[in-house]
């Protein structure tokens, strides 16, 4: 079963931009710990159900991480305000 996530996490790479840092292997890690440490556990109609789960459980991370890398990239971790929201100090003895 491993053998063939790892298939599945090198082939959904392989349709991401060069330079993507995440191997198939973490992926396969990464959408294993989503399926299965759940405080409920889910509930397989086959191996068909579990290989589809763990397919759109890797092109989550996969989203995740370019929303991530592209917010980052545009200065997405800045606070960002409204500049009609702020005071501003003025001096009115300006000669």
């Amino acid at each position: 079963m491993y053998e063939e996530l790892r298939k599945l996490a090198a082939a959904r790479l392989k349709h991401e931009k060069p330079g993507q840092t995440l191997q198939a292997t973490a992926l396969v890690h990464e959408a294993y710990v989503r399926l299965v440490d759940q405080a409920s556990p889910q509930q397989w109609d086959g191996r068909g159900h579990f290989f589809a789960a763990a397919a759109e459980s890797m092109r989550r991370i996969l989203v995740e991480r370019a929303h991530s890398k592209g917010r980052k990239k545009r200065s997405g971790d800045r606070l960002r305000f409204r500049i009609d929201d702020v005071d501003a100090a003025v001096n009115a003895d300006i000669r």
